[in-house]
């Protein structure tokens, strides 16, 4: 992937991490098929949505989303991120979260058809996703506050993939025959979770989790997933993938 986004930023011209776009239309505006130019763009190769951030590292404020398949214009790159542009929307998203040009193209019209097309979203939009309109109207109340308890309790701390890496872990053994079928049943299972026999899980399902963590709840029912098919997580590093101060496999 990082071999792709540099041969595409030789053609559209190298900048630095920390030059801002001025000159690049928003896509709304170029939204004719037969001449939109696919050689400095980039779609999310994701289940709903990506994250834009303020800088290239995790740790940095949201600034906006894009949605799966959506486009955005590649303008520079920097360790293992890639800077990007919609609209008023300019910031960061992790590279291996994107596919580019011709791959773009063939992302974007498998999920939106003939549509027109589309780029980043502020934070506060409704992300429209078969994964969410599938899913959502099947969560229980009850099901979301121990999804949102359990995620503050492993990864309250965390940034909001970390967050969504916890509960992607559990819908992945939810839907592993290794594992137990349903939320209560995974999360209670024995020698699994820390927190839901130590009490910290009932101490958190008492007083409510936190709306960060709600949100992210939410996001891992509809589809959100940051971590793969990885079925297992420790804090720390070590091999798998580490987000924040946690390493999933």
């Amino acid at each position: 992937m990082r071999r792709k986004f540099m041969k595409l930023l030789t053609c559209v011209g190298t900048v630095g991490a920390m030059t801002v776009a001025m000159a690049v239309p928003a896509l709304a505006d170029t939204t004719d098929k037969e001449t939109f130019d696919w050689s400095d763009k980039a779609a999310a190769n994701v289940t709903t949505y990506a994250n834009i951030r303020k800088g290239s590292d995790i740790s940095t404020e949201r600034v906006g989303k894009l949605p799966a398949g959506a486009v955005v214009t590649v303008v520079g790159e920097e360790n293992g991120w890639v800077q990007v542009s919609s609209g008023e929307i300019e910031g960061y998203i992790r590279e291996d979260l994107l596919v580019s040009g011709e791959e773009a193209q063939q992302l974007f019209e498998s999920v939106h058809g003939d549509g027109e097309i589309t780029g980043a979203q502020p934070l506060d939009a409704v992300v429209e996703t078969a994964a969410i309109s599938n899913q959502t109207t099947s969560v229980s109340q009850a099901d979301l506050d121990l999804m949102a308890a359990i995620i503050e309790c492993e990864a309250g701390g965390e940034s909001y993939e970390g967050k969504v890496g916890v509960g992607a872990v559990i819908m992945n053994r939810i839907r592993s025959s290794k594992f137990p079928n349903t939320l209560s049943e995974v999360i209670y299972q024995k020698g699994q979770f820390t927190p839901a026999a130590s009490g910290k899980l009932a101490s958190v399902l008492s007083r409510g989790a936190s709306q960060a963590c709600y949100d992210a709840a939410r996001d891992v029912f509809a589809g959100a997933n940051t971590i793969g098919d990885r079925l297992f997580f420790h804090a720390g590093g070590g091999r798998g993938l580490t987000i924040g101060n946690q390493t999933f496999y």
